[in-house]
């Protein structure tokens, strides 16, 4: 928790910031502690501190009044320190992250501070002594809610992310015309780090099973991602039933709400997909769902082997350090199409 036992002052809070500077899951995972926080305090301003890579999933989030944004170039220790002067006139600081970041935006600060527990030492238990036998993490939905719990408040639900009047309306006009005999699949191919990756062979033949099924096919990436998987892309090409989306997150949130399912890894688009009321099929690679950071909510599917090394990491590595990559190799394309069947017809 804080410095010091927090409790509501009369009348209630009016200035409250909520720290959660990434990645794009974990923003995502915050908004019911956000909406909880509205709920109960509905005169105060409540800003909320993140990186601008993630802001615009933010962006039309009613509970939120502010958003302050930190700049890439503006992330050195010694901004931070400057930064933190804003917080001075806040009565509440929640902080979502915990990590040395938001530690020295909270440093010396006079508001009492909800700090979400570390967890760290627990995942890592996971990978390095799970001879141990370890139980599973609580959900990061369970973890953010238990900060509020001392306040004498719940955040009950799963995030729901807005999306915006004009993403809405892009979205529609985007895919009029198609897919209109069946809701298309979302795919979502990319991840940060190369073991939350299922490989692109596996994607290429999934596609073909989707094909088969004759179900419109959507993907949606980076930029980045989308040069990366070439062989992908070629295989899609001509096909008037597979399309390929690189744009910014609000206007992939409104096309995600369109679709019947979608498949992902461990990833930030994984859990937008929940956000935005979708079933997902979700792939676990070199992390696992026990790490607490499964899509959230019910009616999806985790695929995950559950391999004697998995899960090696808390993060993603660059490369299997097994050299065999079972976790998503193993992962077959006729696997997951199987899965996705299950839910596009219980959507």
């Amino acid at each position: 928790m804080g410095r010091r036992p927090v409790r509501v002052p009369p009348g209630g809070f009016r200035d409250i910031a909520v720290l959660r500077l990434s990645s794009l899951g974990d923003v995502i995972l915050t908004l019911p502690v956000v909406r909880a926080l509205a709920r109960a305090f509905p005169e105060a301003r409540l800003t909320y501190w993140t990186k601008e890579e993630y802001a615009e999933v933010l962006r039309f989030e009613p509970a939120i009044d502010h958003l302050r944004v930190l700049e890439r170039e503006a992330r050195k220790l010694e901004d931070l320190i400057s930064m933190s002067a804003e917080l001075e006139h806040c009565d509440l600081i929640v902080d979502l992250h915990g990590n040395l970041r938001t530690r020295l935006l909270c440093l010396r600060q006079p508001a009492p501070i909800a700090r979400v527990p570390g967890t760290r030492l627990q995942r890592a238990r996971w990978v390095h002594a799970r001879w141990s036998r370890p139980r599973a993490l609580p959900h990061a939905l369970e973890r953010y809610a238990a900060v509020l719990r001392p306040l004498g408040l719940e955040a009950p639900g799963v995030p729901e992310v807005n999306a915006g009047t004009e993403a809405e309306a892009w979205a529609e006009a985007w895919l009029a015309g198609w897919s209109r005999t069946a809701s298309p699949v979302a795919l979502c191919p990319g991840a940060r780090h190369f073991t939350k990756r299922w490989p692109e062979s596996h994607w290429i033949g999934l596609d073909a099973e989707l094909r088969a099924q004759g179900r419109p096919r959507l993907y949606l990436s980076l930029a980045s991602e989308r040069e990366a998987l070439a062989a992908l892309g070629r295989a899609l090409e001509g096909d008037a039933w597979a399309r390929w989306v690189c744009e910014p997150l609000p206007r992939l949130a409104a096309l995600l709400s369109r679709c019947a399912t979608a498949v992902s890894g461990d990833s930030g688009l994984m859990h937008l997909a929940a956000a935005r009321g979708l079933p997902v099929v979700a792939l676990f690679g070199s992390t696992a769902p026990e790490l607490g950071f499964a899509p959230a909510g019910a009616g999806h599917e985790v695929l995950c082997r559950h391999e004697p090394c998995q899960p090696c990491t808390l993060h993603g590595r660059e490369r299997c350090p097994r050299g065999h990559f079972r976790c998503m190799e193993g992962v077959t394309p006729a696997e997951v199409a199987r899965a996705v069947a299950r839910l596009a017809t219980g959507r």
